[in-house]
């Protein structure tokens, strides 16, 4: 896959699970990404791979890396990214694994839940005169720029009309206010308040027998 494009792309899905809880301040509505659906999306990006250039005392050249089965795992608290990662240094090649970190957070703002891998390296490692020498560690944050986005829980207002006895009409709005968002295990869990909001009320037409 083009890397830069990779960098480029905002992914915006809405493949939310809803919950609804009573218990506790700002836990009104309850809103689940799972684990899951991260995963789902680097299963739906392809391979994940780049090529950069090497020098080591006089001796010059290129690298490849592909990234092998690359996860977010979602624990209480915190987040990581693991991924095996194949490394080729001409006729030289290894499997090394990645344990990296990954920041969430919800903005309010824009109603984005935000995952972006911070912390993600390997090393790289060349064959001279018959003996492993490490070169560097490569940061594959440089290859995951733009974080990852998903649509929180702001937009999910629902509108209800109830008829009075008195002939008239009202018209309620419930929307969620005061989010925050926590990771739990396999889970990153945003919670909200709800508000009821009274739209209007007009009188309605008495039906004529």
């Amino acid at each position: 896959m083009d890397m830069a494009f990779l960098r480029k792309s905002v992914f915006i899905l809405f493949l939310l699970s809803v919950s609804i809880s009573s218990k506790g301040q700002n836990q009104d509505l309850i809103v689940a990404l799972k684990e899951s659906v991260l995963n789902k999306m680097f299963a739906a990006i392809g391979e994940i791979k780049g090529t950069s250039i090497y020098s080591f005392m006089f001796i010059e050249g290129t690298y490849d890396w592909t990234l092998v089965k690359p996860q977010i795992k979602l624990h209480a608290n915190k987040a990581n990214f693991e991924t095996d990662v194949k490394v080729t240094v001409g006729k030289f090649d290894y499997t090394t694994k990645v344990n990296g970190i990954v920041e969430i957070c919800y903005e309010p703002t824009t109603n984005l839940i935000y995952v972006e891998i911070t912390d993600a390296k390997f090393p790289l490692n060349i064959l001279f005169m018959n003996k492993q020498r490490h070169l560097w560690d490569v940061d594959l944050t440089n290859y995951f720029e733009t974080p990852f986005t998903f649509e929180g829980p702001l937009t999910m207002g629902t509108e209800m009309v109830f008829t009075l006895p008195d002939g008239t009409s009202k018209t309620i709005y419930c929307h969620p206010i005061n989010c925050g968002v926590k990771i739990a295990e396999k889970q990153v869990i945003v919670s909200a308040e709800t508000e009821f909001v009274e739209r209007n009320m007009t009188p309605t037409t008495p039906n004529k027998k």
